[in-house]
């Protein structure tokens, strides 16, 4: 479906978001993540291909005043070659079983200069850390000038909720 602002040129898309990823991938899916002053976000996880190579690819369903919804937060290649040794990098605190370097998308306040940065995408052992508050995943943010920035991502099963409200 398609929706023009008021007052814009820019036409808006709206699609339904699907409810039947797998929850054995934990790289597919819905997921919640906190993005700091910008409060809880909502994410739309893919796997896809980029550049010819397995990936992953994380699209804002709920924006923030700095990138709009609709827009990429982070991609990551994710094929076996593109897996890096989290020994040693992170706390073992964590809970980190797979690490893959990425790029996360930030911009100034209003989409204004709108980048990709370094980044690296986590896979948190499941219930192995209170530090990581049952996260499934995280995205590490490195803005040049900044410091790094981690984002804990929980994933959502919409379709349990679903079922859950029928009975």
């Amino acid at each position: 479906m398609m929706v023009q602002w008021p007052g814009t040129m820019v036409p808006a898309r709206y699609t339904r978001v699907p409810l039947d990823a797998p929850r054995t991938d934990p790289f597919s899916g819905l997921f919640i993540g906190s993005f700091g002053p910008h409060g809880p976000e909502l994410l739309q996880v893919q796997r896809t291909v980029y550049e010819g190579e397995e990936a992953v690819v994380a699209t804002k369903l709920t924006g923030d005043p700095n990138v709009p919804a609709g827009s990429p937060s982070f991609r990551v290649k994710v094929g076996r070659k593109y897996k890096l040794n989290a020994r040693d990098v992170y706390p073992d605190e964590l809970g980190v079983v797979g690490r893959y370097k990425g790029e996360g998308r930030v911009a100034q306040r209003g989409n204004v200069e709108p980048r990709w940065v370094d980044g690296e995408l986590l896979v948190f052992a499941v219930g192995a850390s209170p530090l990581t508050a049952g996260a499934e995943l995280g995205f590490v943010f490195v803005v040049p000038g900044e410091r790094r920035f981690l984002i804990l991502l929980n994933k959502i099963d919409l379709a349990a909720c679903s079922e859950k409200k029928a009975l």
